[in-house]
Formats: C-alpha cells, structure tokens, sequence
C-alpha cells in the first residue's frame, strides 16, 4: 500500500479545463464522433485533450482543500497486480457488499476509500496532477482494455504516490464523503446525483441517503466522466438490492484503503505477540480472497467473501451461473 501523510492539500482539476467536449447529444446519428476530436480541441483555449461526451455527463472536481489524517491506499485497483479486471465489475449493491465485507475486519485494516482520498491519492497531494500519470493527455502510457494485467504498463502512474491505472480503465467505487459534499453542493448543478436527488441527502441517522459513487474516469473514448483522470465522479443512486443483477452490465472496480496499522511495525520486531498472530491469520485470509477473485468474476468474489463473513452460504447475485459462498469459509 502507499502512504498518504497527514495534512491539509490542494486538490481538483487545475484550470484551465484540458478537455475539448464532443457533444453527441447534437449529432443526429452518433457514428465515430472521436474523429471531432481534433476541432473540439483547437476550438477550446487551454484544451489538450478531447472527451466525447455522452447523454450524460458528470462533474469535474474543480480546485478545493482537503484535510486527511493520514491513510494507505492499495497501489493497484482490486484485485491486484497481474491480473485482468474482473469481466463483471461492481454494482451499487455489490459496492455495499464490498463495504460488509471489508468493515468486518475479517480482512485486516482494509476499508473502502472515500472520495477525497481517492482524488487526493491518484492526482498525488503535493503534485496534484490533472490525469494519473501528469498534466499533459498521453493515453499511450495506459492499457485501452479490461483484459491487459494491472500493472502491466509502467508509464501510467502516478510518480509521487506510486499508484497505477485508478481512473485510467476503470473508474472504482469509493465513499462519498462531507469534504466532497462541502465542494459539490455550493453549486445546485454539481450537487445534483442521479434522479436529480441532491448529494447532501441524509438518512434519518444523519448518513447520507446515497453513501457510494464511483470516482475517476476510463479509457473509453465516448463516455460520460471525464476520461484519465481522479477528478471527476459520478452515482447509480441509492442501494436498492440484487433484483435484477445480472442484466445491469457494470464494469467499474473498487479502491481499497486502510488505517495506518501500529500491528505491522510491531509484527516486524515481536511477530510472537497475539496481535501479530491475528494480523497474520488477517493477511492469509486477504490473500486467500485476492486468489478467489483473481480471473473471476466480482459476483464470485463476493459470494465467497460475504458468505465468510456472514457465516453461512451466499449468492450475491441470485440465478447467475457460477460458484457460491463458501458456507463456513473454509
């Protein structure tokens, strides 16, 4: 994992905004509107690189500050170095699932990311870069597949924080958190999620109505987030259940934090203290998940992890082929 030290930093999308937009929602019959690419471009001051916009389209995080605590985040998206993205990805409920089981605690100090770490750990704090891997588009340093192993092009990273391909190939589902909430809603536009809901929204336990988004962009050449780049976002509404998982179609990942650990620099010196055993017993268990979801699809990785967790046999999408939870988790 890498470290993202306490502070307070600037982060967003430095002006000006580097995308020349092809607007498809002009075009009569939308048949390749990348070759606009190079008029959308010269046509807006500061652009150097084009995004083809679809029916939708979602926010870029303009300049603001974010404070942290300090946090670890995976260096690689899920499920890791050297292997291909799951062919399935993650819906909203299968992001509340991710959540369940991460939150457990079965799995060490893992945790779902919020917004801002994301946007703050993939554009760097100190560097704040406007894509992943700099300032100026070179899609060429990332994969344009799903299938290439993570990990596999070293260009398309971040220098300062050492993290590869988050917003690049697949946007990853994170927490939204108050200090992106604080920066979207001073604006009705950009506070706005899917439905036309607002943002701030809150449950009657004061949790916001709609507790996961999905941060970053693609490779796609048309799409609806800004393509390359931690600074942009965009929701599926609230947690509604697995009804219908199988048609939905998502492909988009998840980013994987943690609290900084005391246990891992104690483990180095007294590996026989209990807290080292059960770190140790967390770890393999980690482990042993990665090589369940590794060249499998997401709702299997889920159904074994969620089955561990809860103990008992899981599906976490009813009627899909493929295995199940493993009852007892053994």
């Amino acid at each position: 994992m890498a470290y993202i030290p306490p502070g307070t930093y600037t982060t967003g999308m430095k002006p000006p905004l580097p995308y020349g937009v092809v607007d498809t929602t002009v075009m009569e019959v939308v048949e390749a509107p990348e070759r606009f690419c190079s008029q959308a471009i010269a046509d807006t001051p500061g652009a150097s690189a084009c995004w083809v916009q679809t029916d939708l389209h979602d926010p870029v995080v303009g300049l603001h500050q974010v404070s942290t605590q300090g946090f670890c985040m995976d260096v690689h998206p899920f499920p890791g170095q050297d292997s291909p993205y799951p062919p399935d990805g993650l819906s909203t409920w299968d992001a509340s699932l991710f959540d369940e089981m991460l939150s457990s605690g079965r799995f060490g100090p893992r945790r779902l990311c919020s917004f801002s770490e994301y946007e703050l750990a993939v554009a760097g704090p100190l560097s704040n870069q406007r894509f992943i891997y700099g300032d100026q588009p070179n899609p060429s340093l990332c994969p344009d597949d799903e299938q290439t192993p993570i990990g596999s092009f070293q260009g398309c990273m971040n220098q300062e924080t050492g993290l590869h391909e988050y917003g690049a190939v697949l946007a990853q589902w994170v927490h939204l958190d108050e200090q992106l909430v604080d920066w979207a809603c001073r604006d009705p536009e950009t506070c706005k999620a899917s439905g036309g809901a607002r943002l701030d929204d809150r449950s009657g336990s004061g949790a916001f109505s709609m507790p996961y988004i999905v941060a970053g962009g693609t490779h796609r050449i048309q799409t609806r987030q800004a393509p390359y780049t931690p600074h942009t976002f965009h929701d599926h509404g609230q947690v509604t259940g697995a009804e219908g998982c199988d048609d939905w179609g998502w492909d988009d990942g998840v980013a994987v934090c943690a609290e900084p650990d005391p246990r891992y620099r104690l483990c180095a010196s007294q590996p026989g203290d209990d807290s080292c055993r059960a770190l140790r017993r967390q770890e393999l268990l980690w482990q042993k998940l990665l090589s369940r979801c590794k060249n499998h699809r997401m709702t299997e990785c889920l159904s074994w992890g969620v089955g561990l967790v809860r103990g008992k046999r899981f599906d976490a999408c009813p009627g899909s082929p493929g295995e199940l939870g493993p009852g007892q988790g053994r």
